[in-house]
């Protein structure tokens, strides 16, 4: 029964594209430029906001309006929301859809089976890969002289902070909710050593997203405490480590900072503001030790 009606459903689906088929535009060398997109992943949600033309994004998907979750929720709100079901988005007769390497993988093949081009997004996690990502987008939307100023300025941003690192770099650690720390191969270290801090994390030969306990992170003596959103007022046990006194006398009572997860789960343009906001620290511990 599952089966028929899911035949039932697609032969429905055909038919309404049938009468109302989506038409990509070509430019003047002939290649195709996509009328309608959709994106069904916060990451790609993003990247397709900054580099759209006006008109050819048509919806994007229900986290893009989380203000915790996403830097342009403001602007997601100008756009339907879709919940990521193939029915529901092929009724929305896009001619490109960008989703992420982890979005469902029924839901992507159901829809190339349909007809739909479906361009995915691996997750970003290297400086470098956040202005390749942008202009591998540009080019599939055809907005690629939108998207070469943005990269370009990006490049330039991200170098003068390289550029600005100074020669003894204070140590930072990563701490998250119940332990948690973030060391090479994560976006997050990529931000905190742009920024000109040492990442106790790889000092300890930490990969990736990896527990760390309390006891060794002291013992590291980190100079400054870089926490992520704590998602709810309330106290709870997962966080229950950064209140923790030990934690307390050895950062003292300057040696923290928010960078809002937001800026982190996605590997995007404006990891520059976190950067920033890293880099001012970097420059604050240096010159206490002055």
């Amino acid at each position: 029964m599952p089966n028929k009606i899911k035949k039932i459903m697609q032969t429905a689906l055909l038919m309404a594209l049938a009468i109302n088929p989506a038409t990509a535009r070509a430019d003047e060398n002939g290649v195709s430029t996509p009328n309608r997109v959709v994106s069904m992943n916060l990451c790609t949600d993003q990247f397709s906001m900054l580099l759209a033309g006006e008109g050819q994004l048509v919806s994007v998907s229900r986290l893009a309006s989380d203000p915790t979750l996403s830097v342009m929720s403001e602007e997601a709100k100008a756009y339907p929301i879709n919940f990521g079901g193939a029915e529901e988005i092929y009724l929305m007769n896009p001619d490109l859809v960008i989703a992420g390497t982890y979005t469902n993988q029924t839901t992507v093949q159901m829809l190339r089976g349909l007809g739909i081009t479906v361009v995915q997004v691996p997750p970003v996690r290297t400086i470098p890969d956040i202005a390749r990502e942008l202009r591998r987008l540009g080019k599939v939307l055809g907005q690629e002289q939108k998207t070469e100023a943005l990269a370009s300025r990006f490049e330039t941003t991200v170098q003068r902070f390289v550029e600005a690192q100074p020669d003894e770099k204070a140590r930072a650690g990563v701490y998250y909710a119940n332990g948690y720390t973030a060391g090479d191969g994560s976006l997050v270290n990529e931000l905190i050593t742009t920024a000109g801090l040492q990442n106790i994390a790889n000092n300890l030969g930490l990969k990736g997203t990896s527990k760390l306990p309390l006891e060794l992170l002291i013992l590291e003596d980190p100079q400054l405490l870089v926490e992520g959103t704590q998602f709810s007022d309330k106290p709870a046990l997962a966080f229950e480590l950064l209140a923790h006194p030990a934690l307390k006398r050895t950062l003292g009572n300057s040696g923290r900072v928010l960078v809002e997860d937001k800026y982190t789960i996605c590997g995007l343009p404006f990891v520059a503001e976190a950067i920033e906001k890293l880099a001012n620290q970097s420059k604050r511990l240096g010159a206490r030790a002055e």
